[in-house]
Formats: C-alpha cells, sequence, structure tokens
C-alpha cells in the first residue's frame, strides 16, 4: 500500500509499505500530518490530467519514475481518454477545485485515480513541456477573463450528494 500526505506534492512524505509494521511505523513518522493510506497501483499506464475551471481537462502522459511529461497524443484511446476526463471532472466539481491536477494509474484497462487533491499544481514551463505550458497558459487565461466577465457567488457549502447521481 501507499502513505501518503493528504495534501503533499513532489513525492514527500509518501512511503510504500509492505506490512501492518511499515505503515504504523511510516504513520508515526508523518507527525500530524493528514495521511491517507491507498492501495499501491502496478500500473502500466499513467496520466495526470490539469484541470481548470471545473471544465477543461488535459490529460497528459506522465512518467513519475523520470518525474516528466511525454508529449504523445494516441496515449489513451478514445474509452479511456474519455473515461479519465469524466472522472477528473467530478473529482474537481466534488472538491470545488477550479485548479486542480489529477493522477491516474491505469491497470488492465482500468484507471485509478492516486492523487486528486493538488489544488496548486507544478505548471512551469519546464516541467510541463513548452507543448503542455502554452495550453495551461491559454486556459488558464480564459478561465480567469471569463469569471472577471461572470462573477460567480462564493461557494459556501460542497453538495457531495450531487455527485452520486450522475
Amino acid at each position: 500500500c501507499v502513505l501518503k500526505d493528504a495534501h503533499g506534492g513532489g513525492w514527500k512524505e509518501v512511503y510504500i509499505c509492505h506490512t501492518k509494521e511499515d505503515v504504523w511505523n511510516a504513520y508515526n513518522q508523518a507527525g500530524l500530518l493528514t495521511m491517507i493510506l491507498q492501495e499501491f497501483i502496478v500500473w502500466d499506464g499513467y496520466v495526470r490530467c490539469m484541470c481548470l475551471g471545473q471544465k477543461e481537462v488535459l490529460p497528459m502522459k506522465y512518467d513519475p519514475r523520470e518525474r516528466r511529461y511525454h508529449v504523445e497524443h494516441d496515449h489513451l484511446d478514445s474509452e479511456m481518454g474519455a473515461r479519465i476526463v469524466a472522472d477528473a471532472l467530478t473529482l474537481v466539481q466534488a472538491l470545488g477545485y477550479d485548479m486542480n491536477s489529477v493522477e491516474f494509474a491505469t491497470r488492465d484497462g482500468v484507471p485509478y485515480a492516486i492523487d486528486f487533491m493538488n489544488p496548486a499544481p507544478d505548471m512551469d514551463i519546464n516541467s510541463l513541456t513548452p507543448f503542455y505550458f502554452d495550453w495551461m497558459v491559454k486556459h488558464m487565461a480564459d478561465m480567469v477573463i471569463d469569471l472577471a466577465q461572470n462573477p460567480r457567488p462564493q461557494i459556501t457549502e460542497l453538495k457531495w450528494s450531487a455527485m452520486f447521481n450522475k
């Protein structure tokens, strides 16, 4: 399994645990951090989605071992791509995030959301690649202009029950 900081990033405070004792020891090392325990997915594909405005999703091929993006537009078939986009939108809408990255590990044709609480993702050109950086700049600008021209009320309550009826 994996024990990790619920609000972390950059692969900090991430522990791969093989026994109950590993989990206990890692948890004790975490101090006061809020931790998430999840299944370790031995993946055959990995996708990081940049999500903006709870409407736009860019699924990018990512290799966490290399910590780099690969500009390959055919890394997902249409069915898997649609599923990942739909799942990413459901997550950001449930969390109320207008900016987020959502990571999926895929195994045997099934996407598993393994990291989805990152409302301040790394958008540096050197991380994203120039191609994906250009997408981010354009869509971020479009989102900000739209919000300025069409203000919306502050969200006071997230109603997660609405997500279950989709």
